[in-house]
């Protein structure tokens, strides 16, 4: 392996890597435009322990996927926000011998504070991620979502999640 290899490699990793931790900074600073952006191009949705999809999945649809966000959580304040940190932590990156493509697998944890709801936490899971450059930048290709424990979810979810 030449070193160019390895810095390719390396510069791969760390692009997944701010892919991963962007969605949990957009997610919490209620900007589903943006979440949506970072999905047009991705399979996204839920799954079981098995990275089965469950549920209805959304295919590079970047309107179907702000539109599922905004029917799901609560939002508070102005400008509004899930009042949620998403903490994601484990993350495991493969890349692609040549460099082309990429997964990943991270815990969740979700803490939520609200006026009515102290500052707890209130789901962890998994997310199963991949990702293709195109054009010379990194994109999610896939993310599924496993829930893996809930807590309160009374200030966070509009709705029940669809595989429930």
């Amino acid at each position: 392996m030449d070193l160019q290899w390895t810095v390719d490699r390396l510069a791969a990793t760390e692009a997944v890597r701010d892919l991963v931790v962007s969605y949990s900074h957009l997610i919490d600073r209620g900007e589903l435009e943006a979440v949506a952006a970072l999905f047009a191009d991705a399979v996204y949705g839920l799954c079981d322990g098995d990275r089965v999809p469950v549920g209805g999945i959304v295919d590079r649809d970047a309107a179907a996927v702000r539109q599922a966000n905004e029917s799901f959580i609560a939002m508070y304040g102005d400008p509004p926000s899930p009042r949620t940190k998403h903490v994601t932590t484990n993350i495991l990156v493969t890349v692609s011998d040549d460099n082309a493509t990429a997964s990943a697998v991270s815990y969740v944890t979700v803490l939520q504070g609200t006026d009515d709801l102290p500052l707890q936490p209130i789901l962890t899971g998994r997310y199963f991620d991949r990702f293709a450059r195109v054009d010379g930048r990194w994109r999610f290709s896939q993310r599924l979502f496993c829930m893996d424990h809930t807590g309160d979810m009374s200030a966070h979810a509009r709705r029940a999640l669809r595989g429930d």
